[in-house]
C-alpha cells in the first residue's frame, strides 16, 4: 500500500511540473508545419524579408477576404525570439489608434500579449524560439482566437 501511494506521489509531482511549464499545453510549431498548416486551410503563404530582426525563418499567411495577416518567426534560439516580442511589445503603441488595455501572459516556455482597443485586436504569441503577430480589427477576433488555439499559441 505504502509503495502505490509514493508512486502516485511521483507521478503527481511530475504532472505538475509538466502543467506549471507548460510543457503539455503548448506546441512548438516549425516553420514547415506553419506552411503547410496554413496553406491547407487556404491561406496563401509568402516568404517575405523584415530586416528589423535576425530571424531564420519568415513567413507571412494571407488570404484575400481577411482584413488581417498571420506572421511567423522562427529564430535560431529563444533568446533572439525573447528579444523580438520585447520589441514588439514595446512598439504595440504603433499600431493601436486608441486607448487599449493590454492582457500578458507568460510561462516557462510562452508568452503571450493581447492588445484590445476600440478597433484593433492584436496578438502576440511567443513559444520558445519562435513568434506568431496578428494585428486585426475587434470583428475578426473570435477568428484569431480560434486559429491561435488550434495551433495552441
Amino acid at each position: 500500500m505504502k509503495k502505490n501511494s509514493i508512486i502516485i506521489g511521483i507521478i503527481g509531482v511530475i504532472l505538475i511540473c509538466l502543467v506549471t511549464t507548460g510543457c503539455i499545453f503548448y506546441n512548438l510549431v516549425d516553420a514547415s508545419e506553419f506552411k503547410s498548416h496554413f496553406e491547407e486551410l487556404g491561406y496563401t503563404v509568402t516568404s517575405s524579408e523584415n530586416k528589423d530582426f535576425n530571424y531564420e525563418t519568415y513567413y507571412v499567411a494571407s488570404k484575400d477576404d481577411q482584413t488581417y495577416n498571420i506572421e511567423y518567426y522562427e529564430f535560431e534560439d529563444e533568446v533572439d525570439a525573447k528579444k523580438a516580442y520585447q520589441s514588439f511589445k514595446e512598439n504595440i503603441g504603433n499600431y493601436i489608434t486608441s486607448q487599449a488595455q493590454n492582457k500578458e501572459t507568460t510561462g516557462a516556455v510562452f508568452t503571450k500579449i493581447v492588445s484590445v482597443s476600440e478597433k484593433e485586436y492584436i496578438v502576440i504569441s511567443r513559444v520558445k524560439n519562435t513568434l506568431i503577430v496578428i494585428k486585426g480589427t475587434n470583428d475578426v477576433s473570435d477568428e484569431i482566437d480560434s486559429i491561435l488555439e488550434e495551433i495552441r499559441y
